[in-house]
């Protein structure tokens, strides 16, 4: 009998390689059972976990707001509550519905993270903290987090940059703010919006083939 190690199926009969990955097979002793491995049932469906998760979030939702609205908005961290479960389920959805691209759920969580700081900041007079420092140090860490993500996977130039073109855009907005007096520190918005123009120029110059083909993937073109 022979076995195949990376795809960990028995193989009857006499194969120069794996019919599946084309991988070299390995002799064995004994009786050949069955040819595919015997997949675990799940005890709860990731649809049933989805909406415990939902009616979990919802029951507390509805309790906090008729506290809020009890207390006449008295407790002002229940409403920071609401928006930080609010975050957690659009996070676990996203996670639950990207799982296989890891790039997807890391820019789904950093806007929502955004979105959050921001609201945090005004709700408490809005300092400025958010759009100081929180957003460019998160775009910047977000552009090495998609580089070294897309490294380790092995994936493609075509595959990543149009990621690396909505988190540009995403730092050029910024510039908004900076003109209209809102970003108090403009130092850290300049150096993301200068990081991610240093990166968009270089594809442009060297590998402006690879952002083509990615742009002709997105548009069917």
């Amino acid at each position: 009998m022979q076995i195949c190690p990376k795809c960990k199926v028995n193989i009857r009969g006499k194969k120069s390689c794996c019919p599946l990955c084309q991988g070299q097979l390995k002799d064995v002793q004994g009786e050949a059972g069955a040819s595919f491995p015997t997949l675990k049932k799940k005890k709860i469906s990731n649809i049933t976990f989805i909406k415990m998760c939902t009616f979990i979030f919802a029951s507390l939702e509805i309790i906090f707001a008729a506290i809020n609205i009890m207390t006449r908005r008295e407790y002002a961290p229940i409403g920071l509550i609401m928006l930080g479960l609010l975050a957690g389920w659009i996070t676990l959805l996203t996670t639950m519905y990207l799982r296989n691209n890891l790039l997807k759920v890391i820019t789904w969580e950093v806007i929502v993270a955004i979105i959050v700081d921001i609201y945090i900041d005004v709700k408490t007079g809005f300092l400025g903290w958010s759009l100081s420092w929180m957003v460019p140090l998160t775009l910047i860490g977000l552009a090495f987090a998609t580089i070294i993500i897309a490294k380790v996977m092995k994936l493609r130039l075509d595959e990543y940059i149009l990621y690396i073109i909505f988190d540009l855009v995403m730092a050029l907005l910024q510039i908004i703010f900076i003109r209209n007096g809102k970003i108090v520190q403009p130092w850290p918005a300049a150096i993301s919006i200068v990081v991610y123009l240093i990166i968009f120029v270089g594809v442009l110059i060297f590998r402006f083939r690879d952002l083509k083909v990615a742009s002709e993937k997105m548009f069917n073109m």
